[in-house]
């Protein structure tokens, strides 16, 4: 590889070489007489090799001089390189020595802190800079660094010349030199106030958000309530009815156990509605609704079949235990009454499953028929 200067080198070889073939000659002329000048060959190797030295000489001591030129030149460039870094970060970069006071800052940390120069922090300490709150946090997170050899995104509230304080993240590490001793610590510090009001509004906006998703959850909540429920009774409605039935039927014919539907008609809500008014006829629906509810189990549905009308489906029940239980929920009503003597009556007919049909709508139809012919005589009897 050619050097910057080998054009020299070659120049000054090629002078040492003629000197100290000259040289030879004349010692060899001298000393040795005419044994050896009459052996031309030997006499030239001894000048080659005599140049040869030389040039290795002159090599050596231009390629040494030309490589600290050449080192000086890259310190230079890299101070230059570290000084354009230093001086254009746009976050603060500061020195410290192993107790904390600054020995470099750069502009950012100036303006960061406010102060004209950041000349002003040399021989100052970190800590000054903290408010006396996080002194002893600080102070900890520097032994972190003095043993973990780095500390990264740690956020602390720093100190303003003037006295306030802004959310600032901190980075900092341990330098060391060759030999692995221990001879600063430098630090980048990042105001992170921006950062921290957005991430507040957004926090804002999602606690908002939660609050409104919440009130939503409660309005699909009222509005599923409402989809399924009948509004006077609070039973469910004949909507809920139709998929409860389907449910039901395709539950008892997989695991082949019956159930019962019950049907219920109130006797005297027209009279009712026509000597006290509708309130007393809208009373006496929610009271036969209410015990309807307060007397089936919970894997028991009730629905307001519509007018004054009441399905109730009952799982896993035979035509027996339906029969017992229409008859409990006559003897309970005949202890309600709405004033004046006005009793609760209601007429009954009800269909299992399967000895009365194989499909929801021959049951349903079974259940409706016995409930028109119940009603048949209980007016027959009066």
């Amino acid at each position: 590889m050619k050097t910057p200067n080998f054009n020299k080198i070659l120049g000054w070889t090629v002078f040492i070489q003629i000197i100290t073939g000259w040289s030879v000659l004349t010692f060899a002329s001298y000393i040795i007489g005419e044994v050896w000048l009459k052996n031309s060959l030997l006499t030239l190797l001894i000048l080659w090799a005599m140049g040869g030295v030389g040039f290795g000489i002159v090599f050596f001591w231009y390629y040494k001089e030309s490589k600290n030129v050449k080192g000086g030149e890259e310190e230079q460039i890299s101070n230059l390189i570290y000084r354009a870094v230093m001086d254009t970060s746009p976050d603060s970069v500061a020195v410290t020595d192993l107790l904390g006071n600054y020995i470099f800052a750069n502009k950012q940390t100036a303006a960061l802190h406010g102060y004209e120069s950041s000349e002003e922090f040399i021989g100052k300490s970190a800590f000054s800079l903290f408010p006396l709150q996080e002194v002893a946090r600080a102070a900890k997170y520097m032994d972190m660094t003095r043993t973990d050899g780095i500390i990264k995104n740690v956020e602390f509230n720093i100190l303003r010349k003037d006295g306030s304080t802004f959310p600032a993240e901190l980075s900092a590490a341990l330098i060391k030199n060759e030999f692995g001793i221990p001879l600063a610590f430098i630090a980048i510090t990042r105001d992170v106030t921006d950062r921290k009001r957005v991430a507040d509004q957004l926090y804002d906006m999602n606690e908002k958000l939660r609050l409104q998703l919440g009130e939503i959850e409660k309005l699909q909540t009222i509005l599923k309530e409402q989809a399924i429920q009948d509004p006077l009774t609070g039973l469910y409605n004949r909507r809920y009815m139709e998929e409860a039935l389907k449910q039901e039927f395709a539950r008892s014919r997989r695991e082949n156990q019956p159930f019962t539907i019950v049907m219920l008609d109130m006797d005297n809500l027209k009279l009712l509605n026509d000597l006290h008014g509708h309130t007393a006829g809208d009373q006496a629906l929610k009271k036969l609704g209410s015990l309807l509810k307060n007397m089936t189990r919970g894997e028991d549905i009730v629905c307001r079949y519509g007018g004054d009308e009441f399905l109730v489906i009952l799982h896993n029940t035979n035509e027996k235990d339906a029969l017992n239980r229409v008859r409990e929920w006559e003897a309970s009503a005949a202890g309600k009454n709405l004033g004046d003597k006005l009793d609760i009556h209601f007429s009954t007919g009800f269909a299992t499953y399967p000895v009365h049909g194989n499909s929801i709508e021959e049951i349903i139809r079974v259940a409706d028929t016995a409930l028109y012919e119940s009603k048949a005589r209980r007016k027959s009897s009066k």
